[in-house]
This record gives C-alpha cells, sequence and structure tokens, in this order.
C-alpha cells in the first residue's frame, strides 16, 4: 500500500505521548499513528453505520415483536376454544345425567302412584305434568305469573 506524508502540528503532550508509547512498544511512531487513525475511523465508521441502521433494527425488532405477539393471541385463542370445548362437553354430560335421572323418578313416581292410589290416576296426572311442563318451555314468563296468581 502507497504511504502518503502528512505534516500536521499537534499539541506537546499527544507527539510526546506518542513518543514513549512507541518506546515502550518497540513499535516505531508512524505505525503507531496508522493504527490509532485507523482505530479512530474505523469507531467513527461504526458510529454512522449504527446511525444508519438503527430504523432498520427498530423496524425488524418492531416486526419480531408483532410476529411474537401475533403467535401469543393465536395459542390462546386456540386454548380458549378447547376450554371452552371441554367445558360445553362437561355441560352436556351433565344435562344428559339430569335428563337419565328425571326419567328414573318420573318412572318411579307413575310406578307409585299406579300401586297406591290407581293406574288411571296415575297416567292422568302423568299427562297433566307432560302438559305443564310443555307449557312452562314453552314460556316459562307466563306459567310464573299465572303460579303467582293461583
Amino acid at each position: 500500500m502507497a504511504k502518503k506524508q502528512i505534516g500536521l502540528r499537534v499539541e506537546d503532550h499527544l507527539k510526546d505521548g506518542l513518543q514513549d508509547q512507541a518506546k515502550r512498544s518497540g513499535k516505531p511512531e508512524t505505525t503507531l499513528l496508522e493504527e490509532y487513525i485507523a482505530a479512530g475511523l474505523a469507531r467513527d465508521n461504526g458510529e454512522l453505520i449504527e446511525q444508519n441502521s438503527l430504523p432498520a433494527i427498530r423496524a425488524a425488532i418492531r416486526e419480531e415483536v408483532a410476529k411474537a405477539m401475533q403467535e401469543l393471541y393465536q395459542q390462546l385463542s386456540t386454548d380458549l376454544q378447547k376450554s371452552a370445548r371441554r367445558s360445553d362437553d362437561r355441560l352436556a354430560a351433565l344435562i344428559l345425567k339430569a335428563a337419565r335421572y328425571s326419567g328414573v323418578g318420573q318412572r318411579m313416581l307413575y310406578s307409585f302412584i299406579a300401586k297406591s292410589i290407581s293406574t288411571d290416576f296415575a297416567l292422568k296426572m302423568f299427562e297433566a305434568a307432560k302438559e305443564q311442563t310443555g307449557r312452562d318451555i314453552a314460556k316459562p314468563d307466563e306459567t310464573k305469573r299465572v303460579e303467582g296468581r293461583s
């Protein structure tokens, strides 16, 4: 590499410090000066590169954070759907169990009334209860008003 001479004036303490460092390291003053200038230029270029690349780094970080947030949102949504599905399945199982026990109770009561009073009376009571239950299911608010008056 070709070398050029520079004729620059520097402060005394800088020149003296360069000479002292050259004696301690055993390197020529020119080599030390070249190393110092190269290090300073590299540092300045690094700061310049850092300043120029900072917006790109910010954008990349924002993009990665947004992507991570989206993934977390998706995972949370999936987990909530699974949880809701489990709750729905449990509720359906409980409703089915209640319906079974209701049927067992109905059969036991019908049998008891049929043996205690008569089969005809038990059948009439069953039909009346079935009719009233149908009305309660169809229009629950009206049956509450009717019961309140009775």
